[in-house]
């Protein structure tokens, strides 16, 4: 009898594995296939992913294109006319602003107004550092390219002249002031001199 009990539980044992094989065998068929649908859901999205990138390339050409253009546009107005637009406002930040070695980086903000009936387009900000007596360039002038400043907008813009440090220990700044020239190309549109401390 114990052993008709025994084969009895081992018969039983046997099924329950079998069965509980068979779900989780079940279970990872289901889990394989789950997998396979998120792979296929996941290359079609690099897919998408891929066109769309393919599409914002082609739309930041085509950007840069048409920015070049109204950038020509606006060289070839203020060729045929004074274009209204000015400096009208000019701050020193000053600091130490090391930028490499004995290179030191001095920024300005500039307030341009365009008082125009059109937008300005690819204008571009030089900043110098002069000898206030003679007018000598101090380092090396900084320029800034401000994209577009709409039609009777005014917009802070942030510049910078170089200078480096000298071999006596004493300030490149002494007597020196800050040349801030606007230009559309090689047309000058407004220059401001600024002190600077």
């Amino acid at each position: 009898m114990n052993r008709k009990i025994a084969l009895g539980a081992a018969v039983i044992a046997v099924a329950l594995l079998t069965v509980a094989g068979l779900l989780v065998y079940a279970q990872f068929s289901s889990l394989q296939e789950q997998i396979q649908d998120l792979q296929a859901q996941n290359g079609e999205l690099l897919n998408q992913n891929s066109t769309l990138q393919a599409r914002i390339n082609e739309l930041q050409l085509l950007n840069r294109e048409q920015q070049d253009r109204l950038k020509d546009f606006t060289n070839e107005l203020a060729k045929t006319r004074p274009l209204l637009v000015e400096i009208t406002a000019f701050a020193w930040l000053g600091g130490f602003n090391p930028i490499g070695g004995v290179t030191l980086s001095h920024p300005v903000n500039v307030t341009v107004q365009n008082n125009d009936a059109i937008p300005a387009y690819g204008l571009t900000l030089t900043v110098r550092l002069q000898n206030k007596d003679y007018g000598a360039l101090i380092g090396l002038e900084g320029q800034t390219r401000i994209a577009r400043i709409g039609a009777g907008e005014s917009q802070v813009v942030g510049g910078y002249a170089l200078t480096t440090l000298t071999i006596d220990g004493s300030s490149p700044l002494n007597n020196a002031e800050c040349f801030v020239r606007l230009s559309a190309g090689e047309i000058v549109l407004d220059e401001w001199t600024g002190t600077i401390g």
